[in-house]
């Protein structure tokens, strides 16, 4: 049967939908509550979907950022990270989680390590369980660092985008690129052998849109425990790639389903923000504190700073009522960005709208095939 790709007019309803609802993780009715920490501004990467204004200091105007000047620049301080995990710890949830952002975050390793120690003894903790997602392109993360990170909590994010061709493409590197494939590879073996809870992120910009297949079908041949597959924003996608990756999922959520192979497939539990709209909170190096996209996007929508801005980590009374809701964000968002800066973000939200309801539509059923007619929930 030929696959059925959501309407227009579905996508927008389950758009304003998922604004009414708000986030599912990190909003008032979830059982978490989570803060990003923003490690350092350096990285050997330079992604071509990565918009966060990135700066290697001893590498002069090669890697300079287009706002130097403009942005706080260098890593996170103990003292700022210290007064983060206390603003965490104000939050009355019964779980609280703690991500690693960057840059590279394990370019400065014995700093993540510092959170973990940090918020395990912490004395307003209270027993509660705290997750650490630590986000790494695993260049550096020897077996070394990996029996470190063996803590309670701990699981490892390793962004990496398939095989070494769409890495070589997609993610310009410092290091040679032969050179840091093999690293790659190494930091993947060593990951499977570690007994550490992790799994693969991989971003597929507008150009890859029809990849999925081939990244799912990579990722599976190398063993990796768990997959999420995300599509790139902050980039114009024409209808044929939204077209392309929907169909793209279809098909991998029904391959998947037919043949795991002992692999999770994230994708199926799609209950996370259309990726512009997240409503995550984040410390930059210096302290201040954002809604994300304010700072994911900063070389995109240089404009989204300010109205995303919550203020100075040390001066924040406490974590209640920090985030501002999904439709909040939409409004700030509407009134800062130009004509064709918004129809680029509005239509980054409408993918993520569309993907909830590929994978909706896929859970009921039983198959990745949509069957008319779509009727999203509420």
């Amino acid at each position: 049967m030929r696959p059925v790709l959501p309407t227009d007019e579905q996508i927008q309803k389950r758009v304003q939908q998922i604004l009414r609802r708000g986030s599912l993780n990190v909003g008032g009715n979830a059982p978490m509550d989570r803060l990003m920490l923003m490690f350092t501004r350096s990285c050997e990467l330079r992604c071509s979907y990565c918009f966060v204004d990135l700066d290697e200091e001893d590498d002069g105007e090669v890697f300079a950022g287009q706002y130097r000047g403009l942005l706080p620049r260098g890593e996170l301080g103990r003292e700022t990270l210290s007064q983060a995990i206390d603003l965490l710890m104000t939050s009355s949830k019964p779980r609280l989680g703690l991500q690693t952002f960057g840059g590279e975050p394990t370019r400065c390793f014995d700093r993540v390590l510092e959170m973990i120690e940090l918020s395990l003894e912490h004395p307003r903790r209270q027993g509660r369980p705290v997750e650490f997602l630590v986000t790494t392109n695993g260049l550096s993360l020897s077996a070394e660092r990996i029996a470190a990170l063996q803590r309670p909590g701990v699981v490892v994010e390793l962004s990496l985008d398939g095989d070494q061709r769409g890495n070589r493409f997609r993610r310009p590197l410092v290091l040679p690129a032969d050179e840091a494939w093999a690293a790659t590879e190494a930091a993947v073996e060593r990951l499977k052998g570690s007994g550490l809870r992790w799994f693969m992120n991989a971003t597929l910009p507008p150009a890859a849109a029809g990849e999925l297949g081939a990244t799912w079908a990579w990722a599976r041949a190398r063993a990796v425990p768990a997959l999420q597959i995300n599509y790139g924003t902050g980039m114009a996608w024409t209808r044929a790639q939204v077209e392309t990756w929907l169909l793209g999922l279809q098909a991998m959520l029904a391959e998947h389903r037919a043949d795991p192979r002992g692999m999770e497939l994230l994708n199926w539990a799609n209950d996370a923000d259309p990726v512009p709209l997240c409503g995550d909170i984040i410390v930059d190096v210096d302290g201040t504190v954002l809604q994300v996209g304010g700072l994911f996007h900063e070389r995109r929508f240089p404009q989204l700073r300010e109205p995303y801005l919550r203020g100075q980590v040390g001066e924040l009374a406490g974590f209640e009522g920090l985030r501002f809701t999904l439709q909040g964000l939409w409004e700030r968002t509407r009134q800062v960005l130009g004509p064709r800066e918004w129809e680029i973000f509005a239509g980054n939200v409408a993918l993520g709208a569309a993907v909830d309801l590929v994978v909706q539509v896929a859970r009921r059923s039983g198959s990745a095939r949509l069957q008319p007619p779509l009727t999203p929930s509420a």
